[in-house]
Order: C-alpha cells, then structure tokens, then sequence
C-alpha cells in the first residue's frame, strides 16, 4: 500500500489575516510616534512664541530704562516724554510695532512699523549679532513666527504693553497666538 503525502499550506484567508495581524502591530507604535513627534514640535513652538512675547516686553521695557540712564547722565531732561515720543508707532489704538535690539555698541532699540502682520514677521538672522530674531528679511531666513508690540498709555504715568506673537502649526485652520502684558511706569516721575 501507498501512503499518500499531502501537502499541506496557507490559504488564501489565513494569509490575509497575518497580513492584517502584522500591519496592526506595525502601525500602531507608529503612528504613537508620529503624535509624539506633532505634540513635541508644537510644545517648541510655543515656548518660542512664549519667549518671544516675553522679549517683546523685556526690550520695551529697555527702552524706557535706556532713557533713564540717559536723563541721569544729563542727556535728556524728561525720559518719560521722550520715551512716549520715540515710541510713537508702537502707542495708540491701533498702531503696532516691532522692536529688536540694534546691532550698535550702545545696543540701543530698534523701532519697525508694522502697518499689518507681513510686515511683524520675524526672521532668523544668520549673522552673529545680539539679536536672533529681526524684523529684515533681507538675507535672513523666514520664521513661523510674527511679533507685534502694542501700547496704550493709562493717563500720563503708565502704559500698558501688549506682545502678540501669532504662528500656524502644520496644517491646523486657525493660527496659534501667546499674549502677554506688562505695564511701564514712569518711575522716577520727572514730570
């Protein structure tokens, strides 16, 4: 008597099964890692934004200390006038302006117009320079990101200081936004 070997394999059904079986545990961890990967790079960019915001403040609030100095050394005879005056395109209702430090030994602040959100974009400055993020596009690399500094003066011993830094993430609709506020007095009151 014969014995018959037969031969024995998977079918067609259990062969799809072990694909769909192998694709689920290999796209699984994937696509954790790929919303691991989104969550980290928006949580940088809004420590940016953040940081940003706050040096919008911080370099405002130089200005008006600069102009101190100044009036302490006998240069000026009223820091708080003059600083409301120098920064004239960042007071009022609806005036914006952007502010970096100027690349001068004094390092003094640099005052730009922005007219509209194009003209508050930030961009990477390649040169070494005491200012990383500028207002000149001219040889420097664009950035998500815009800053727009806005003040209004509370009577004559105070203004409040507005730093906007917008940005959009990726393909989200809506475009994301850190707003802070300080507020300037006039300290040594000269008035």
């Amino acid at each position: 008597m014969k014995k018959l070997y037969l031969q024995q394999g998977f079918s067609l059904v259990e062969t799809l099964v072990a694909i769909a079986l192998l694709l689920l545990v290999v796209t699984g961890p994937m696509k954790i890692i790929t919303d691991a990967n989104h969550s980290t790079s928006f949580a940088s960019e809004q420590v940016t934004a953040f940081f940003l915001a706050q040096e919008g403040l911080e370099l405002a609030q130089k200005g008006r200390d600069d102009l101190m100095l100044q009036y302490f050394k006998g240069n000026i005879t009223n820091p708080w006038t003059k600083f409301k005056t120098d920064f004239n395109k960042c007071i009022g209702s609806g005036k914006q302006c952007g502010l970096t430090i100027g690349d001068t030994a004094v390092a003094t602040i640099d005052i730009t117009n922005c007219n509209n959100l194009a003209s508050c974009r930030l961009y990477l400055d390649g040169t070494p320079g005491r200012s990383l993020y500028v207002y000149n596009s001219v040889g420097n690399n664009q950035t998500l990101f815009t800053r727009a500094i806005q003040m209004y003066p509370n009577g004559n011993k105070e203004v409040k200081v507005v730093s906007t830094v917008t940005w959009r993430t990726g393909s989200l609709i809506a475009g994301q936004k850190v707003e802070l506020i300080t507020y300037l007095e006039n300290v040594y009151d000269t008035n």
